[in-house]
């Protein structure tokens, strides 16, 4: 069966860690953290790689969330991927722990305009 878990979340740290240029395109390592309420409650940390010139922009990512999806604990991996083409996230397959054992389904992120983001995860748990 087919779940949907809302939740908000902050952004505790958006760190740069490396930057490098050439040809017009820059490249860029950037750590991140975040807190989740809601549905989905806990912590994550993200490890993100971007590229950039003045017409494109895109990043890939990987994503390690600890806390619970409607009330089950655990942790997962959510997969990013995001360019001109759009915005990919998928839970990496075979990454969920504990209570979340067996996760599987997609996510959307939505900044509205006064910059909160939301966050909508689209599951399947078996047993659940």
């Amino acid at each position: 069966m087919t779940s949907t878990a809302v939740a908000a979340f902050e952004l505790d740290k958006w760190e740069p860690q490396a930057q490098d240029e050439a040809g017009g395109t820059a490249f860029a390592q950037v750590l991140i953290e975040k807190t989740f309420t809601g549905a989905v409650e806990g912590t994550s940390r993200v490890e993100m790689l971007t590229a950039s010139n003045e017409t494109s922009r895109a990043y890939v990512a990987f994503e390690r969330f600890t806390g619970s999806v409607d009330g089950r604990k655990g942790s997962f991996v959510l997969r990013h991927t995001a360019g001109d083409e759009g915005l990919s996230l998928v839970l990496l397959p075979g990454s969920g722990t504990d209570e979340l054992a067996g996760i599987s389904g997609t996510a959307e992120i939505d900044v509205d305009e006064a910059g909160k983001h939301a966050f909508t995860l689209v599951y399947e748990l078996p047993g659940a």
